[in-house]
């Protein structure tokens, strides 16, 4: 399999360890990572998860041996340990996401019956929300960059990476809109800027090619890559747009829920 060649008749779904399964797949996922279609930290979601997946199925076990029975129990444990029905989503998509790309790419002739595992359902509730009182004490604060950021956040629902990953070619100012496709699905984004938001994006100086920088003329959101002693990348993202988001609403004497910030 590592090396790019197809297996012998038979011998497919034979033998094939659990472990060496999701190594298989991390490396395939990790190549995503390094041509921009995957991003970082949804990579640095699949190496903990299926450290969890292969740690209780374990890790000398063969795919062949592993049933529906097994990830419905497995379910179960997340479920336990977990309060976050999104959480516990997450880790049942990749699991599942893995056995996909086995069939996928004839690594596997048969997977187990994922979909007797379903997902956790999700009570939706009302999410916590900046006054218009508060936004404009957070504008009156907020220095140059994070006055425009929060502009694009409000006028275009922009989150933190793409704040950080916008350049100013993807700004049109005299029709005033904005095109940047969604990072995760790549989905393109045609959108307009209300005039508050186009002033406050030309109030930024420009030093780069992207429309946001820090003081050292970083980006605001940064992944750093680095290879443990296994051999294994991890992945760290560095976000200095919550952490400045932060730093103003202290600043600021706004009090918000636990978990609630720039995003």
């Amino acid at each position: 399999m590592h090396g790019g060649y197809g297996p012998r008749s038979g011998s497919r779904s034979r033998r094939t360890l659990i472990k060496a399964l999701s190594n298989l797949y991390l490396e395939h996922q990790e190549s995503k990572v390094e041509v921009g279609e995957l991003t970082a930290r949804h990579y640095a979601d699949q190496v903990v998860s299926l450290r969890k997946l292969v740690r209780f199925l374990g890790q000398h076990r063969e795919v062949e041996q592993v049933c529906a029975l097994d990830l419905q129990n497995y379910k179960k444990k997340l479920q336990r340990t977990y309060r976050s029905a999104h959480r516990i989503n997450l880790h049942l998509s990749i699991m599942k996401a893995v056995f996909r790309w086995a069939r996928k790419n004839e690594i596997l002739e048969s997977i187990p019956n994922i979909d007797a595992v379903s997902k956790v359902k999700i009570i939706h509730k009302d999410r916590p929300v900046f006054a218009p009182t508060q936004v404009r004490t957070l504008l009156d604060a907020a220095d140059t960059q994070m006055r425009a950021m929060i502009w694009l956040g409000l006028n275009c629902g922009f989150g933190c990476t793409d704040c950080a990953e916008l350049k100013w070619t993807d700004i049109d100012f005299e029709s005033g809109r904005i095109r940047l496709a969604r990072k995760k699905t790549g989905v393109s984004r045609n959108l307009p800027m209300w005039p508050e938001t186009i002033r406050a994006i030309k109030d930024v100086p420009e030093v780069g090619d992207v429309v946001f920088c820090t003081s050292k003329g970083n980006r605001w959101v940064r992944t750093t890559k680095r290879v443990d002693t296994g051999g294994v990348a991890r992945y760290t993202t560095d976000n200095a747009i919550s952490k400045k988001f932060a730093k103003l609403l202290k600043e600021t004497g706004i009090k918000t829920e636990r978990g609630v910030g720039f995003y």
